[in-house]
């Protein structure tokens, strides 16, 4: 038996205005990114946080990187997921990315 999808329309921001994007996004969510940032992106829309990007193939080829629309609400760390503060207007605040290639990245 099938398991429902982990994250539905409700964990992405209203940003994600076409409905291609939209699944084209859950379906790299639900099925391509690394379990460990499935959890802290779970753990971030249950506290309220959306999801504002999602892409493939950066930082590394085979990877998947999602956007967060505000900071984290909490702190996530482990040994598959490590947390870094950027804190750089040009870039992001903070994210974490897993240890193993590729290597998956959770902006915010």
């Amino acid at each position: 038996m099938a398991h429902p999808p982990m994250f539905t329309e409700a964990c992405l921001d209203t940003s994600f205005a076409r409905t291609t994007e939209r699944r084209e996004a859950l379906a790299l969510l639900n099925t391509r990114l690394h379990p460990a940032l499935q959890r802290i992106v779970a753990a971030e829309v249950a506290a309220g946080n959306r999801v504002v990007d999602v892409g493939i193939d950066w930082p590394d080829v085979g990877s998947v990187h999602v956007t967060l629309h505000t900071r984290f609400t909490g702190r996530h760390a482990g040994k598959e997921a490590a947390f870094s503060l950027c804190n750089d207007p040009h870039y992001w605040h903070a994210d974490y990315s897993t240890a193993e290639k590729p290597r998956h990245l959770l902006i915010c």
